[in-house]
């Protein structure tokens, strides 16, 4: 059973990372407010908390949201954190998108 604190992501987000995770492993989901379990669905298979964390990891690519949040691991459980983005990282960020528009 692997825990994964979800309230920093947007609410259309987190209904997708569960059908995302459900997808990608045999697991089921329970939603308790903020926080989500994900069980094995049967007693043959075992999923451990670094294999959620890697589809967690590819959900955040597939959605293009790597520079915005990351994992961190504490207690058995997981938690998405938004990332600190710095005036000078976030600047010349936007000068990239500009540049590539162009």
């Amino acid at each position: 059973m692997v825990s994964v604190d979800i309230a920093d992501l947007e609410s259309d987000s987190k209904d997708e990372l569960v059908a995302f995770i459900e997808s990608k492993l045999p697991v089921k989901s329970d939603k308790d407010g903020d926080i989500v379990t994900f069980e094995d669905k049967s007693p043959k298979s075992h999923v451990r908390g670094p294999e959620v964390r890697t589809y967690l990891k590819r959900f955040l690519h597939t959605k293009d949201m790597k520079k915005q949040f990351r994992i961190l691991s504490e207690d058995g459980s997981l938690k998405f954190v938004k990332r600190i983005v710095d005036k000078e990282e976030k600047e010349s960020e936007e000068e990239e998108e500009k540049g590539k528009k162009e």
